[in-house]
């Protein structure tokens, strides 16, 4: 079976400094040429161009362009920290005439000292802001405030999901993991206060439910699953890393997902159909059968939703008439 999702970060290059993540630390900056990415399989469905911060690449248009004519199926996201507004408002104008529905996410961590603190720059509150609404003044209806809860900012997770809804644009959020070939950090989870994240995430999740969208009971399924990870209770449904998605590095390796560092081969040296039937490629996915992280992102998540579908529809359905209630303890 071919993958329908993956994460590809473009580049390592960041002009952040945020406290949960060293991608902005990494100083070899080997990236695959736009023309590169024409070799990515036609089956992807879900794409998410990230970093470091993707817009720092001058040939991003292009290289959206050239995946577009290698995924004609595929909807793209791009994950942004927002702070360069015109440059980002400029390259999203052209690649919006390749795909008008490109979706962008820009990340908002807290309030303003809280956010600018995490994100370690001082006024990347007032710019992420401002960037997330001239795009919506220029007619980018697909857009995201994007929340990574940290310890430092659980507290704030249900105000940036009320801020989205404030804006008009969806919300998507994470918690911090740790992953040494994609992040650069080895973030401790078991530093987040469970009770805190507990209440925000079941406010979270009382307002999607409240909705008729399914999209949005979908997403209530996935914030009652970042709980579980970060409560050390693992993932709620099985992972499908290596199979339905993958992770793929500026310089063309491709790994099982974003948070193992599971090597499948490189877009380089060979075409991505032998990559992904290639014997590296099977100890990988056997490597990540027996992975016990029990990580959950959207990434990694989507896939096994959508296999589940009919079990988080009555668990939805369900929450819907019963309510909301995260067990308290860790196991």
């Amino acid at each position: 079976m071919m993958p329908q999702d993956a994460v590809l970060a473009v580049t390592w290059r960041c002009n952040a400094r945020c406290e949960m993540c060293g991608i902005w630390k990494v100083s070899e900056h080997d990236e695959l040429p736009a023309s590169a990415y024409a070799g990515l399989p036609s089956s992807l469905r879900d794409i998410n161009l990230t970093g470091g911060e993707p817009f720092l690449r001058a040939d991003l248009p292009a290289l959206h362009e050239t995946i577009l004519r290698a995924c004609p199926r595929a909807r793209t996201v791009i994950s942004s920290n927002g702070i360069f507004t015109q440059r980002i408002l400029a390259q999203t104008r052209e690649i919006s005439r390749a795909e008008p529905n490109v979706g962008i996410a820009i990340s908002i961590d807290g309030p303003t000292d809280v956010h600018d603190e995490q994100r370690g720059i001082r006024g990347a509150y007032d710019k992420a802001l401002a960037t997330l609404k001239a795009l919506g003044d220029a007619g980018v209806r697909n857009l995201r405030l994007a929340f990574t809860a940290t310890p430092r900012n659980a507290a704030y997770l249900g105000a940036m999901y009320a801020l989205a809804q404030e804006l008009g644009v969806e919300f998507t959020c994470a918690v911090v993991h740790s992953s040494e070939h994609y992040f650069h950090s080895t973030g401790d989870v078991r530093a987040m206060p469970i009770a805190v994240l507990r209440e925000e995430i079941q406010l979270v999740m009382k307002g999607m439910l409240r909705t008729f969208s399914p999209k949005q009971w979908a997403r209530a399924y996935f914030m009652k699953g970042l709980y579980d990870f970060a409560a050390g209770r693992g993932r709620p449904l099985p992972c499908r890393a290596g199979r339905d998605f993958f992770f793929m590095d500026p310089s063309g390796n491709v790994f099982t997902c974003n948070a193992a560092p599971f090597r499948m081969g490189n877009l380089k040296e060979s075409s991505f159909n032998d990559l992904w039937n290639s014997p590296e490629a099977e100890e990988s996915r056997r490597k990540a059968l027996e992975c016990g992280t029990g990580c959950w992102m959207v990434c990694t998540a989507r896939t096994s939703i959508k296999r589940a579908w009919p079990r988080v529809l009555a668990w939805a359905i369900a929450r819907k008439t019963t309510g909301v209630s995260l067990p308290e303890d860790a196991p």
